[in-house]
């Protein structure tokens, strides 16, 4: 369970690396451009950890048969990427992370109702409260 949890916090370090790298390429290249050199070099990456793999079992044909909208994936995570790049610009790493996390989390108590039909008051109220303290500590650095 300890290497769950420690693999989960390498990936919440890593996005925070990769959206702050990302922004600066942004800048140097300008928010489209930026955002294609990001997703071609990541692209090429996997398509090589793919190759490399020693547990290398790709069915191509598979593939074809899944449904279309299984692989929204890939749409959704330039759709975040673009929308983190722009928020950056106008907001600090910190709250523009911490909103992130706002909503994921939001959107796993959504799935949790959907797939699940599960839901309790005290997450969606830690949800907001997260949320709150965002708004609060954008208020206090305003000052």
């Amino acid at each position: 369970m300890f290497l769950i949890i420690f693999t989960a916090f390498l990936y919440g370090c890593a996005t925070v690396v990769s959206k702050m790298v990302n922004y600066r390429a942004t800048q140097e290249l300008g928010t489209w451009n930026g955002s294609l050199a990001n997703y071609v070099v990541a692209s090429i990456l996997a398509l090589i950890l793919l190759l490399l793999s020693p547990y290398l079992q790709t069915d191509l044909h598979a593939c074809t048969q899944v449904p279309v909208h299984l692989y929204a994936g890939g749409t959704f995570g330039v759709i975040a990427f673009v929308l983190s790049i722009v928020t950056l610009r106008r907001m600090k790493v910190f709250q523009s992370t911490i909103l992130l996390l706002t909503g994921q989390l939001l959107a796993g108590i959504l799935f949790d109702i959907i797939i699940f039909r599960e839901f309790t008051w005290i997450r969606f109220a830690g949800v907001l409260l997260v949320a709150l303290g965002i708004f609060w500590d954008k208020k206090i650095t305003a000052a």
